[in-house]
C-alpha cells in the first residue's frame, strides 16, 4: 500500500487559508459587451468595488483612491478602473515600453483573476501610458490575447479591460466563482510620493476574494468532491476500510448527492455549501491519515 503524499485528487482540497475572510461578491452578466470604455453606459451596471486602503505603509486612506468595475458578457470578463490621481492628466508613465518591462513601478494597476480552487491566476498590469505586462502565476513569459483600453482625463485615469473566453474559460465554470485582487500603485506626476493600495492587502499575487458571476450553483463543488472521494478510494483499493471510515465516506458522498440537486442558490446559501466543501477537504485527509497510520500500526 502507498504511505506517500495526498493523490492528486485531494490535493485538489488545499485551499490557501487567509488570515482574513475573504470577500464575496456578485456581478451582473449582460447581454451586449461594455465598450472599453467607462463613457459607455453599460458600466452603470457593473460590480463597483472601491478600494482606498494602504497594501503598506501608516494610515489607512491613500491620495490616490481607485474604483474598480466587473462585468461578464458573453464568455468574456470586462473589468474597468478610474484612477484618481491629482497631477493627471502629467502621469509617471512612458510610452512605447517593451512588453513585460517593470511597469508596475510607474502609475499602474495590477489585476490579479484566478480559479476557484488557487490553482491557476493571470497577472494582467497595465499603466497610464497603455503598457502592458502579463504573466501566469509567476511566468512572465506568458503572453495573452486580452485587450485594454486607457484613458487620460484632468484629475483621474480610466482602464478598461477584456479577457476573452480562450484565457478566461480556463479560471471560470458557470455557477461557481473567480478569485480576484487588484493593486493600484499611484504617483506624482515626477514619480514621488508613490503609494500602493489594494482590494484587500497584501494584493500582490493573492486573489482570494471570490466573485460570481451570473448563477451560483454548487454542482461543481459536489463535483470536486467526488473526484476526490474517489481519488481516496483508488489510493486504498487494497486496504479494508474499517466500518466508521466507509460510514464517513457514506457521508461525504451524501452531500455531493445534495451539491447535485441544490439547483442555483444565492450567495448566503453558497457560502454554506462551500464551507461543507471545504469541511469534507478536511474530513477526507483525517482519513486518510487514519487509515494510512492502521495500516502501520495494525489497528492499535
Amino acid at each position: 500500500m502507498r504511505t506517500t503524499c495526498l493523490s492528486a485528487a485531494l490535493l485538489l482540497f488545499c485551499v490557501l487559508a487567509s488570515a482574513v475572510e475573504p470577500k464575496w461578491f456578485a456581478a451582473p452578466v449582460v447581454d451586449k459587451a461594455p465598450a472599453l470604455s467607462l463613457s459607455d453606459p453599460a458600466w452603470d451596471k457593473a460590480l463597483k468595488i472601491p478600494f482606498t486602503k494602504l497594501e503598506d505603509g501608516p494610515g489607512d486612506t491613500t491620495r490616490y483612491p481607485t474604483e474598480s468595475y466587473w462585468l461578464r458578457s458573453g464568455g468574456s470578463l470586462f473589468v474597468a478602473f478610474k484612477c484618481v490621481n491629482p497631477s493627471s492628466p502629467k502621469l509617471w508613465a512612458i510610452p512605447k515600453q517593451l512588453r513585460d518591462s517593470n511597469i508596475y513601478t510607474k502609475e499602474s494597476v495590477e489585476l490579479f483573476v484566478g480559479d476557484s480552487d488557487g490553482d491557476l491566476y493571470y497577472q494582467l498590469i497595465f499603466d497610464a501610458a497603455g503598457n502592458i505586462f502579463d504573466g501566469q502565476r509567476f511566468d512572465p513569459k506568458w503572453n495573452g490575447d486580452w485587450k485594454r483600453q486607457v484613458e487620460i482625463k484632468d484629475g483621474y485615469w480610466t482602464a478598461a479591460v477584456e479577457l476573452p473566453e480562450p484565457i478566461f474559460s480556463t479560471i471560470w465554470r458557470p455557477g461557481s466563482f473567480m478569485t480576484i485582487d487588484v493593486t493600484r500603485h499611484g504617483f506624482n506626476a515626477d514619480g514621488s510620493g508613490g503609494e500602493t493600495m489594494a482590494i484587500s492587502p497584501p494584493g500582490v499575487h493573492s486573489p482570494e476574494d471570490r466573485v460570481f458571476l451570473g448563477d451560483m450553483n454548487p454542482a461543481a463543488l459536489g463535483a470536486k468532491l467526488s473526484q476526490a472521494v474517489g481519488g481516496f478510494k483508488a489510493q486504498f483499493a487494497k486496504t479494508e476500510l474499517s466500518a466508521p471510515t466507509a460510514a464517513k465516506l457514506a457521508t461525504l458522498l451524501a452531500f455531493v448527492a445534495d451539491c447535485a440537486k441544490a439547483g442555483d442558490v444565492d450567495m448566503a446559501r453558497y457560502r454554506e455549501f462551500h464551507a461543507r466543501y471545504v469541511e469534507a477537504g478536511k474530513e477526507l485527509r483525517r482519513l486518510e491519515q487514519e487509515v494510512v497510520l492502521d495500516a502501520i500500526f495494525g489497528g492499535r
